[in-house]
């Protein structure tokens, strides 16, 4: 097996191994312990849920920073229809525009059809709502729980877009941009988790759904000049010559 294929296998296989521990975290309890750590049951309440680091900072601040990314990626797209020197960056800026913004899109209809509640609504958590997991039937007339996958924790995992951008024209930086999608994702569900607005098993199945959504938009935008390079994963830097053994390879790992 080739190295490139090596990659293909592992990008295509890992995501599914993390969705396998989400609904291990939930069928096992993990969610429920994990949750249990942040709530005070003394006060049933969530001390971290309107702390100004999390609440404000990483919950509202993060959402504006999200927001105003996508804007301005935006207006660097719009732009280079008129200014010459933005033109090369034109499909670079569609794809992290809508490989972006297509997974939370996802998330957020996924979220409008399950019965999943977040934990600070549950009734275990001083709450009045059941506690429904991902294949458990539903209670007849119960309303859609607009919990299940991660929402919040979707807008930093949708930088995922970042590694493979980067991997077709900067190859060398690509980890760069996974650990960036990795970090803010990681960062923004840890908040959600301690706010009782999330479990760890709702942010791990948004984790997957951005990989495989930016992975998807990355072929579907890019698939023609994957052909012409003859790479199977279409990473080869744009201009890049062929690499000698002490020049980057510009294929992912």
């Amino acid at each position: 097996m080739t190295h490139s294929h090596c990659g293909t296998s592992v990008k295509l296989l890992l995501p599914l191994v993390i969705l396998a521990f989400a609904v291990f975290s939930e069928y096992s309890g993990l969610d429920i312990a994990i949750g249990r750590c942040f709530y005070d049951a003394e006060s049933q309440s969530w001390p971290w849920k309107s702390a100004f680091l999390t609440g404000g900072i990483l919950h509202k601040g993060g959402q504006k920073f999200v927001i105003w990314t996508m804007a301005a990626i935006f207006v660097v797209l719009v732009l280079s229809f008129f200014v010459e020197r933005l033109r090369r960056c034109r499909k670079g800026a569609a794809y992290l525009l809508v490989g972006s913004l297509i997974s939370p899109a996802i998330i957020a209809l996924i979220k409008a059809s399950t019965h999943i509640y977040i934990p600070s609504t549950l009734e275990i958590f001083g709450g009045d709502k059941p506690y429904v997991r991902l294949f458990d039937a539903a209670p007849p007339g119960l309303p859609v729980g607009h919990a299940f996958p991660g929402a919040h924790s979707s807008s930093g995992f949708a930088f995922f877009t970042l590694y493979f951008l980067l991997s077709f024209y900067k190859p060398q930086y690509r980890h760069y941009g996974l650990a960036f999608g990795l970090v803010l994702g990681a960062l923004f569900s840890i908040t959600q988790e301690v706010r009782g607005e999330h479990f760890l098993s709702h942010d791990l199945v948004s984790l997957v759904i951005c990989w495989y959504c930016a992975w998807a938009v990355f072929y579907l935008m890019f698939r023609k000049e994957m052909g012409t390079r003859g790479e199977s994963c279409g990473c080869v830097a744009a201009g890049q010559k062929e690499s000698s053994p002490s020049e980057p390879s510009g294929v992912m790992p």
